[in-house]
């Protein structure tokens, strides 16, 4: 078996001459086998070796019944790899040490039970699996874990049968001290659903973190917007914070507080523009990786591009897990990526799993995230307005002020949404943007002109009140255009029972000389 074990390695280290990989090669996976690489995760023993695991998901896996995980260990800070051992009902997992004893936690399977286990010989073997729950359905991937007042926190996800995207984000802990192993000394809040009125699909994969003010907070990303959620454990159930913007949200992520930067650290995968995808799928961009750090989980900058490809649709470098270690930060990438024997079988389902290291993280200064100049049109397919027109309709109808929007896409001097509303909307007049909408379906009458009620200005600059006195009404139907300059109060009025969905173009205007 070690001679085998050998033989793999010394094959998967020749890809990276041969293909160019970026890292060191860890493990590969031919993706004529069907099988491909995830949920990498790495952590830093005590000794100082590194170990390393992944997945294996796809149709020639047995992700759906008993999954398959992997496990590695270096000796020489990343250098070269070995594998130590195979593991099965192990599956969206990630590594850990407590208490001198080194663990992975994750489930039996695709949306299978929570597992856990653990190692005494730094991964060398491995305890038999401990089914933390009876029930299946639960969903996770590599996350972080936190430690508070002698207590260890890990984020899940519950998602019950049928059509894929009802993820309800919960939190579960144990003493950090007790015997992890153990389901009875593991405690789980309620479990919470993406709120119907939200921009985006769903929420998963969320990490624990300790927050600013000390609270235990589970972040995750959105399903297919640059965002992410900050949710609250208040006692036994979780409450929904608010959604912060940032670059790579719609993928997976993992976050950690660094004490010596006071800064959170986070390697993601922004859709930048002009890539191909990156408005009408963000969420299936992942062929750039970046470092992010921010001083409050609120307000995120780029530090350092790590890991870029021209191409998004046969590259990728995600779902990546890390650890800070000294001055470095060292991680480990689920790696889609040419090989031997051609390309991977697309950005998602990756063919390597890589080391990667970024030396002096705390040194480097902010970058700016800029994509390439588009080279071709831009296109969002009709089918896909077409989706997001029921989908913003449904939410509008259920959302107390009977509006709801897509984000389209942010250019720089201008933004596109598509917006559904069911009820009249606020009086308003910009300050620097034009308005510029196409009415899409249904109907509504539009005020502009006159003289804000009761004006006040917000937060954000924009102006806002209750009515508008004085100006000049139009009825809009399917097909109407209209433009409405700064400082030009409008208002939407909906005619009862009726919806009105429109694509919005804001531009900022050009500054009077």
């Amino acid at each position: 078996m070690r001679l085998l074990i050998t033989a793999l390695y010394i094959v998967a280290v020749s890809y990276v001459c041969s293909s160019q990989v970026p890292g060191v090669v860890i493990d590969h996976q031919a993706p004529a086998t069907r099988e491909y690489i995830g949920s990498p995760s790495i952590v830093i023993l005590a000794n100082g070796d590194y170990v390393a695991s992944h997945d294996l998901f796809g149709p020639g896996s047995s992700s759906t019944t008993s999954a398959e995980t992997k496990v590695f260990v270096s000796h020489d800070r990343g250098k070269t790899w070995k594998q130590t051992a195979t593991l099965m009902d192990q599956f969206w997992s990630n590594l850990f040490v407590q208490a001198g004893r080194l663990y992975l936690m994750g489930t039996s399977a695709e949306y299978g039970r929570i597992t856990i286990r653990n190692s005494e010989d730094n991964g060398a073997t491995w305890s038999q699996v401990h089914y933390l729950t009876q029930d299946p359905g639960y969903h996770t991937s590599s996350m972080p874990m936190v430690i508070r007042e002698g207590r260890i926190y890990r984020a899940f996800e519950f998602h019950p049968a049928g059509p894929w995207g009802s993820f309800r984000a919960f939190m579960m802990w144990a003493p950090a001290d007790s015997d992890l192993t153990d389901a009875k000394n593991w405690s789980f809040s309620e479990r919470l659903s993406f709120p119907d009125d939200a921009e985006g699909n769903t929420w998963l994969e969320g990490n624990a973190v300790l927050g600013p003010d000390g609270s235990i907070l589970d972040v995750l990303r959105v399903d297919n917007l640059e965002r992410a959620a900050i949710l609250r454990l208040d006692g036994n159930r979780l409450v929904l914070q608010r959604f912060v913007e940032l670059p790579g949200g719609s993928k997976k992520f993992s976050i950690r507080f660094d004490p010596a930067s006071k800064l959170y650290w986070t390697l993601a995968n922004p859709a930048l523009p002009g890539q191909d995808l990156s408005v009408s799928s963000p969420g299936s961009v992942r062929n750039t990786l970046a470092l992010f750090s921010s001083p409050n989980l609120e307000h995120w900058s780029a530090r350092k591009i790590v890991l870029k490809n021209p191409d998004a649709r046969l590259h990728g470098f995600q779902y990546v897990d890390w650890q800070f270690d000294g001055n470095d930060l060292i991680a480990a990438s689920r790696t889609a990526f040419d090989d031997a024997e051609g390309s991977a079988h697309s950005y998602h389902d990756a063919n390597f799993l890589t080391f990667h290291r970024i030396a002096e993280f705390c040194s480097l200064g902010n970058v700016a995230l800029a994509g390439e100049s588009f080279t071709s049109a831009e296109v969002v397919s009709g089918e896909q307005m077409q989706k997001w027109t029921a989908q913003t309709h449904s939410r509008a109808a259920r959302n107390p002020d009977g509006v709801a929007s897509q984000r389209i896409g942010s250019y720089g001097t201008h933004t596109m949404t598509l917006t559904t509303r069911t009820a009249t909307g606020t009086a308003e007049q910009h300050r620097d943007w034009c308005d510029i909408f196409v009415i899409v379906a249904g109907e509504a009458d539009l005020l502009s002109g006159g003289k804000l009620v009761d004006a006040h200005t917000g937060a954000d600059g924009e102006i806002r009140g209750t009515a508008i006195a004085g100006g000049q009404s139009e009825h809009l139907s399917p097909g109407s255009v209209v433009h409405i300059d700064p400082q030009v109060p409008h208002q939407l009025r909906i005619p009862p029972n009726a919806s009105l969905t429109y694509f919005v173009v804001k531009a900022i205007a050009e500054k009077s000389k």
